[in-house]
């Protein structure tokens, strides 16, 4: 009789520990998925940045280069499939919880208050920095912004 009762509290444990286990697993999953999907909304907003900025140069120029232009927004729409995909294996909530917060939405057709001209000339006089660290081209050998996926000037993928 004794050694049905440790029996059975050893089966209890393992049931208990196969379930705390599968318990355990099934958060840290979800805390991959998390970390991935925040990881794939930073690069969509980072290779956002990325086309505005050549579309910006490429206009500013006088210049034009379409297919560069459209390796970059290929190079959106794959993130962005990416991330559908990382949504679709996940709960609501859990998309919530990875949503960015919403940006400003800059208003082109409104006048300025006088205070907030004055605060709008102080910004401008900053200069404005679109690159930070820079890498060469393996092919072309130019210099291009440190975290481009693509060379401006040659459009080779970097």
């Amino acid at each position: 009789m004794f050694e049905l009762d440790i029996d059975m509290l050893k089966e209890q444990g393992m049931q208990l520990f196969d379930t705390a286990k599968k318990t355990a697993q099934d958060i840290a999953d979800k805390g991959k998925n998390q970390l991935e999907l925040l990881n794939q909304q930073a690069r969509l907003s980072k290779a956002q940045r990325q086309l505005g900025a050549l579309v910006y140069s490429l206009h500013k120029a006088g210049e034009e280069n379409q297919p560069l232009v459209d390796k970059y927004i290929d190079a959106v729409a794959e993130v962005e499939k990416t991330i559908e995909e990382l949504k679709a294996n996940m709960t609501p909530e859990e998309c919530a919880a990875c949503e960015p917060e919403e940006e400003e939405q800059f208003v082109v057709d409104e006048p300025a208050a006088p205070a907030e001209e004055a605060a709008e000339e102080e910004i401008e006089e900053e200069p404005i920095k679109l690159r930070g660290e820079t890498k060469t081209c393996p092919v072309c050998k130019a210099e291009v912004d440190g975290d481009a996926l693509f060379c401006n000037h040659c459009g080779a993928q970097l």
